[in-house]
């Protein structure tokens, strides 16, 4: 009478002492949600016709090299875009639609952790941007070649340095969505990803130095740049203009830096996400 519940008991005790079988049954749970979705299917429109411009232009012809590094500067700054774009839109309403439909409590009520789940939304928002990604990455490439000059090795790299932005960006999203509605999550997230180089330079200007109490301007701005230089940047894992305009690849230790400031950041929203949704009363 009682064997159907002996023999399911296992199953999940072996879920419970397995937590890559708990973030893969999220992920999978995501990626199902992602499907159900026209996000990706819209975006992938818009690079198809971007391809299809692409291969027209080819097709009437190329005279110069210079024109044809802009397109190709063009697609890969669009790929970049469109992937960033699925990656805010996609990352920041995973919770909060779930807290909406209540359907988050199901699944914290079988053997999952909270960490688990926010591991598994993660991992799954990041393969479905990275497959994207490469997808529009790579049909950039079909519809326009690689000029004398473009390596391959500098490619690869501006794809890893990228691929790893959007692993940021992901994550940005995905934290600032347990404070904030899903919309002023994706567009802080947004924002903040291809404009902080220039976020901070406004901030820097408008600081008002009068107001310094007790320190000198050139103190206090000392003390604000520093300030400011503590937040992630993004925008110094962008290198496209280095594959496009054939002007070689990174060097070696250059490209190793930029890549760890990139996971580091990435690890350390990762740690406050976890944080703030292990202490949320749901």
């Amino acid at each position: 009478m009682n064997e159907p519940l002996a023999r399911e008991r296992p199953a999940c005790e072996r879920l419970a002492l397995s937590p890559v079988a708990s973030v893969w049954a999220v992920a999978r749970l995501t990626w199902l949600d992602f499907l159900r979705r026209k996000d990706f299917y819209v975006v992938a429109v818009f690079m198809l016709l971007f391809v299809l411009a692409t291969a027209v232009v080819r097709i009437i012809g190329i005279d110069k090299a210079s024109t044809a590094r802009f397109l190709m500067s063009a697609g890969l700054s669009l790929s970049h875009f469109l992937a960033a774009f699925l990656a805010a839109s996609f990352s920041a309403r995973c919770f909060p639609e779930e807290f909406d439909r209540g359907t988050l409590m199901p699944l914290l009520a079988k053997p999952v952790s909270r960490a688990a789940a926010l591991t598994g939304k993660i991992v799954a928002c990041f393969l479905i941007v990275v497959a994207g990604y490469v997808l529009f990455v790579g049909a950039n490439l079909l519809a326009l070649p690689m000029t004398p000059g473009q390596e391959w090795t500098a490619l690869a790299q501006v794809v890893c340095l990228q691929t790893i932005g959007l692993a940021l960006l992901c994550m940005t999203a995905m934290t600032l969505s347990l404070y904030l509605p899903t919309l002023v999550s994706a567009l802080i997230a947004m924002t903040w990803h291809f404009g902080a180089g220039l976020v901070v330079n406004l901030v820097k200007q408008s600081v008002a130095f009068d107001h310094a109490e007790g320190l000198r301007a050139a103190e206090w701005r000392a003390m604000t740049e520093r300030l400011l230089s503590c937040l992630p940047d993004a925008t110094l894992l962008s290198h496209a203009e280095v594959f496009a305009g054939a002007a070689g690849r990174l060097s070696g230790p250059l490209f190793l830096g930029l890549a760890i400031y990139g996971l580091a950041w990435t690890l350390l929203f990762y740690v406050w996400g976890v944080w703030r949704f292990s202490r949320m009363r749901l």
